[in-house]
């Protein structure tokens, strides 16, 4: 009897794992950690490997923390040459030809890796046209990371290049609070009190004079406009920041169903509209596509090196990041900061404020101890060999566009 059933019991136990397994691939999102464990920005996804079994993976990889540092310097020289046109382009020209430039650079990119960059919209997530409900996402994604990188230009043409900058990594705590009213994650200790000290550093940069006085502020050496312009550029980059941490929130509900280069591509397809109707509604002239001024060929140059510059450090990251843990990728893009402060001093020369060299160091050091506490925090598991080594998370697409320890970075 036994003999005669066990082929029927075999069959069925076959049976139940192909159930089991169309299940797992069917599953739209994979399990996420809280959101202070990515890097998002301006484009940033969690996509976590399934481990089969014991995998070695060596701890840090040189050439994973080679491409996020180089990402983050790109990073910050796209910033300086959108210092270096304040006055030529605004900030609704500048984010028209980055726009037009990554979508060229991210259809050439999905050209080259398949024959198709249409690809199968079923459950493909790099297909260019996913079904309705990751489209929606992305679009909604896309125009958020666009507005966020608008205010963030037009508050590094406003404000010393250093503020801007730093005001931009206030992003994870938004991020955080928004993740709780949307997804349903955990509001960790550690994302209140990062909540409170980017906000000490957020009023440290800016130094109000309703809240330090004259004297501290330098309001005698500052005239009233001055003082207006600077207190409105740090509102602006502030509310970018935020709404960063929403473009972050959407990429955390799009999951794996969409790629990193997808993504960009909708950041940028997006972009262009989203700069032509904030340039009629904000300065009254829709034409963004014409570049003025004596100097046309330099700053066409530069206006389109912007966007080689922001895809280019976006590709880096993500390279980085398929490599390395997103706490180790925090460390890395911290240097993005002091390269700001590198460039203000060799090529823009404006005197550096007590008060925002404060406000960097509170946001800068929350974003080191938020790192240092992934590290240590990291599972490891036995490879098989008696040695343990991290059990890293693949993350990729992180800022402008952004991230940061969620900036996207990136940017």
């Amino acid at each position: 009897m036994s003999q005669t059933c066990a082929p029927l019991l075999s069959l069925l136990r076959s049976l139940s794992r192909s159930r089991a397994a169309a299940k797992q691939r069917s599953s739209p999102m994979p399990a996420v950690e809280n959101y202070q464990s990515t890097f998002a920005g301006e484009n940033g996804c969690d996509q976590h490997p399934n481990h089969d079994g014991p995998k070695p993976k060596p701890e840090h990889s040189a050439l994973g923390i080679a491409c996020i540092m180089a990402g983050s310097f790109l990073a910050a020289v796209m910033f300086l040459v959108v210092k270096l046109l304040a006055g030529r382009a605004s900030s609704f020209q500048l984010l028209f030809y980055r726009g037009a430039v990554q979508v060229a650079l991210s259809w050439l990119t999905l050209r080259c890796n398949r024959s198709s960059p249409n690809g199968d919209p079923n459950g493909d997530p790099n297909s260019l046209w996913p079904d309705n409900s990751v489209g929606a996402w992305l679009v909604l994604r896309a125009a958020l990371g666009a507005a966020a990188v608008c205010a963030w230009f037009w508050g590094c043409q406003v404000l010393p290049l250093p503020d801007a900058v730093t005001l931009q990594f206030t992003s994870p705590p938004f991020a955080a609070a928004f993740a709780v009213c949307m997804v349903g994650e955990p509001w960790l200790p550690l994302d209140i009190v990062g909540a409170v000290v980017c906000l000490a550093g957020v009023a440290f940069i800016a130094h109000p004079t309703w809240l330090f006085g004259d004297e501290a502020t330098g309001a005698d050496d500052e005239g009233g406009d001055d003082l207006i312009l600077r207190a409105l550029g740090v509102v602006v980059t502030t509310a970018g920041a935020a709404l960063a941490g929403l473009a972050y929130v959407c990429v955390r509900v799009i999951g794996n169903r969409a790629s990193a280069v997808v993504m960009v591509f909708y950041y940028g397809l997006v972009s262009v509209p989203v700069a032509v109707l904030g340039a009629a509604f904000f300065e009254g002239d829709w034409n963004v596509f014409a570049i003025r001024g004596h100097a046309f060929v330099r700053d066409a140059v530069l206006i389109l090196f912007v966007g080689v510059l922001g895809h280019s450090a976006q590709w880096l990251l993500n390279v980085g990041l398929q490599k390395e843990t997103a706490a180790t990728a925090t460390l890395g893009t911290t240097t993005q900061i002091v390269w700001t402060y590198i460039f203000e001093l060799a090529f823009l020369h404006e005197a550096l404020n007590a008060w925002s060299l404060g406000g960097t160091s509170l946001i800068l050091g929350y974003m080191l101890v938020v790192a240092m506490a992934k590290l240590k925090s990291l599972p490891r598991y036995d490879d098989g060999k008696g040695v343990l080594t991290e059990k890293a998370p693949l993350v990729s697409n992180m800022v402008e566009e952004g991230r940061p320890p969620g900036h996207d970075p990136i940017r």
